[in-house]
């Protein structure tokens, strides 16, 4: 079958591709989301036409509930993908109250029948007609703990709570591995570790589900609060403001615009707010240097002096229904234990319930005391043949036993709140047989019951709060807005952005390397998939390399570009995969458990890369044409990297005295000395050399700004190599000739929403 006459809408420089679903600029593509270019598309065909917000939800969502929130967020990334100035816009009017206008002239035009061609290994496949909507498929990762046990607050990386918050930093003993792996520690803090890039790809069984009658309203908008908190009667939500890296807490009513700061900014780290049940005081968990561990406090909600209460408390606390005691997460990192606690309200009468040790490890994003006063509610990781996974298990207060509350194995699992009723609960995650690329909302019915989906969007959401009296529940949005940026000399002034290459929640997953001919390889979900793409270093001609229905990402090339080696998990299992530049001659060349990460020798004849090691992740290397792995380090260590001269392998290794994953070199042969450096690597876990192969080059971030710094491998201080005054960095890479950075730049953007009328 021949596609049908292209229709093409065009207005000033840019163009719209009905057939092949293309935004174009200046005949150059613009990558979109597809749910944003259906967004795109519609507006474009009703030029002129305002469209209520109703009526336009219904055009892009047709068989799906969601909330208003977004839409606008879509509206948001189409405005800039557009270039669409924020004083005048030129292309999308707001009309408020009421909806959306596309304003500027449109010509409609048909254009002449092509061929849609895909690369797909070495053939190229010639694709029927697309469907003007295409289905979402989303992209998983399975939540891993890894043994940090890093005692030390976490900055907040601009999206404390976005997808990696879900890969979300927080502040905790124990710092999150983003690697892919399971070096087994606690869920939450590890959990959001999603190692390096392991991730399951599966279109949705369910993906009809009735949509659920619940009303969500947008609390705040400031793009920066997090950690929501509401008060029993649902009148109250206290949240945190994360700005420049200083935190401040806020408390504003529900049904009033009533907004008001009661702790001002300051250089400090909070990991949970919770009302006490009278509504009276809030309890707080903020971390302090130089003990590096959580103490609670409480004070009036209305302002007055803070209390100290408990000392060494890892989460926010979840009271008893009568109101005299409260539990919490603690973590041990000098055995590598978890423990749900139960203290009285001022402190006193400490008890550890129930206790875990690594691998399986409790969550610490949040744990919740069922209304009958029988159990605890908490997250728990877990391993098996399948990999790691996290259960959602009660703990009995009467003598710590433990109960499965889901029979679901899930890929991550982050808060949990009972339902005031006591027939279910409420979580954020997402299963690991029906993955999704964010964090959803999800309700399990209980004491059984097929778990279901409270949202389904794009949107990432963080932080579960429920008002006891009401049933409300406030929770976090997040949505990641970035771009690829060239940089020339390591000179910020002359950076200049690339062509978008798609806004993907968790890029720093999926990789970004440069290929000998100069252009660009990398991860991407454009096409809906995770998938390899291609592309000239200003963002041009952008080429989808693989074409299939699992992962592909994390992308390492041979200094000739005759190999690109990466990871997949097309057979089943998180493998490294080589093939030709050109896409062809696939061969599978490891075969063990939750492998990723690769890294080639430069001479192309070895690939260092994770594997595991009596369930730890440790470095091995393989031979490139395929053989026998030869394992590196016996201890915990990820995100290997070769060096220029092939002599040396830098990673993260985690140091047994400090118990922190530091930066570190190991001899390319293998050797029981590992050289460790002082310098402990934040999120996120990106280790790269500098073209000359003299420093150690990784993401670091101060105020709330990322920047590249070097660790020289003399052991002098590590510096800065670039100066940008905003944002994140997500990923980079540096061109073979040194010469050039490129980098995915950009921010989250986290508000606090309210989500009531849930059945």
């Amino acid at each position: 079958m021949q596609n049908p006459n292209r229709h093409i809408y065009s207005f000033g420089q840019y163009s719209v591709d009905v057939a092949e679903r293309q935004l174009l600029r200046a005949g150059e593509s613009v990558a979109l989301p597809p749910k944003v270019f259906d967004t795109l598309l519609v507006l474009v065909e009703n030029c002129g036409r305002i469209l209520e917000k109703d009526v336009l939800m219904n055009k892009i969502w047709p068989d799906s509930f969601v909330e208003e929130s977004s839409l606008a967020q879509y509206i948001f990334q189409l405005r800039k993908a557009l270039g669409d100035d924020a004083s005048e816009h030129r292309f999308i009017e707001t009309i408020p109250k009421r909806g959306y206008r596309f304003i500027a002239p449109v010509q409609a035009e048909l254009g002449t029948p092509t061929p849609l061609l895909h690369a797909h290994g070495s053939a190229v496949v010639t694709a029927e007609y697309l469907p003007q909507t295409t289905p979402l498929v989303a992209i998983a990762m399975p939540t891993v703990p890894v043994r940090t046990n890093f005692r030390s607050p976490l900055k907040s990386f601009t999206a404390a709570h976005s997808p990696s918050s879900s890969l979300v930093p927080f502040q905790s003993k124990w710092r999150l591995i983003n690697t892919g792996w399971a070096a087994m520690m606690s869920v939450t803090v590890l959990a959001a570790l999603i190692v390096g890039g392991i991730w399951l790809t599966r279109n949705y069984a369910d993906a009809r589900i009735t949509p659920t009658p619940v009303q969500i309203t947008k609390l705040t908008s400031t793009g920066r609060a997090i950690a929501p908190a509401i008060s029993p009667d649902g009148k109250y939500v206290i949240y945190i403001a994360d700005d420049l890296g200083k935190q401040s807490l806020w408390i504003r009513q529900t049904e009033t615009l009533s907004n008001v700061q009661i702790l001002a900014p300051a250089d400090v780290s909070f990991q949970g707010l919770t009302f006490s049940p009278d509504g009276n005081y809030l309890y707080y968990v903020i971390y302090k240097m130089p003990k590096h561990i959580g103490v609670l406090y409480r004070v009036p909600i209305l302002g007055g002096t803070s209390q100290k209460v408990l000392e060494d408390v890892d989460t926010a606390i979840t009271f008893a229904p009568d109101g005299q005691r409260f539990a919490f997460v603690r973590q041990y990192p000098a055995t590598l234990e978890t423990a749900v606690v139960i203290a009285q309200t001022d402190g006193s009468n400490e008890q550890k319930l129930a206790t875990r040790k690594s691998p399986k490890m409790f969550a610490i994003d949040g744990l919740s005391w069922a209304p009958n006063g029988e159990l605890i509610a908490v997250a728990s990781s877990n391993t098996g043949a399948t990999g790691p996974s996290m259960q959602l298990v009660g703990i009995r207060v009467k003598d710590g036993g433990e109960e499965c509350l889901s029979a679901k194995a899930w890929g991550n699992l982050k808060q949990v709140v009972w339902r005031n009723d006591g027939r279910g609960l409420m979580v954020i995650g997402w299963q690991q047989s029906a993955a999704v690329m964010a964090n959803q909302i999800w309700y399990i019915p209980y004491p059984d019951g097929e778990p279901r989906r409270v949202t389904n969007d794009l949107i990432n959401y963080s932080g579960l709060s429920l008002a006891a009296d009401t049933g409300k529940v406030v929770t976090t949005q997040s949505t990641k807005v970035s771009r690829m940026w060239l940089v020339p000399e390591n000179d910020v002034a002359q950076a200049t952005q690339a062509a978008s290459v798609g806004i993907d929640n968790f890029s720093e997953k999926l990789g970004l390397n440069w290929l000998s001919n100069g252009k660009l390889i990398y991860g991407s979900r454009a096409s809906g998939n995770a998938d390899l793409w291609l592309m000239d270093a200003d963002g041009n001609n952008q080429k989808q390399l693989t074409v299939d229905t699992t992962l592909e990402g994390q992308p390492t090339v041979t200094a000739d570009g005759r190999y690109i080696a990466f990871l997949s998990n097309r057979a089943g299992t998180y493998n490294i995969w080589r093939m030709n530049a050109d896409g062809s001659h696939l061969q599978r060349l490891t075969n063990g458990p939750w492998e990723n990460t690769p890294s080639f020798s430069p001479d192309g004849k070895w690939i260092v890369y994770n594997g595991v090691f009596q369930e730890k992740p440790v470095l091995w290397k393989i031979p490139a044409e395929g053989g026998t792995p030869v394992r590196l380090t016996g201890d915990v260590s990820i995100r290997p990297a070769v060096s220029p001269d092939g002599k040396m392998v830098a990673h993260l290794h985690l140091d047994a005295q400090s118990q922190r994953m530091k930066l570190a070199v190991v001899p390319m042969e293998g050797a029981s000395q590992v050289k460790m450096f002082a310098t402990s690597i934040p999120e996120p876990h990106i280790v790269n050399w500098s073209p000359d192969g003299r420093m150690v080059t990784y993401v670091d971030t101060h105020d709330g700004v990322s920047n590249i710094w070097g660790q020289p491998l003399d052991g002098s201080p590590s510096k800065p190599l670039t100066h940008f005054k905003s944002d994140n960095i997500f990923r980079f890479a540096w061109s073979p000739d040194g010469k050039k950075l490129a980098c995915e730049r950009g921010f989250y953007i986290n508000d606090v929403v309210l989500i009531s009328n849930f059945s």
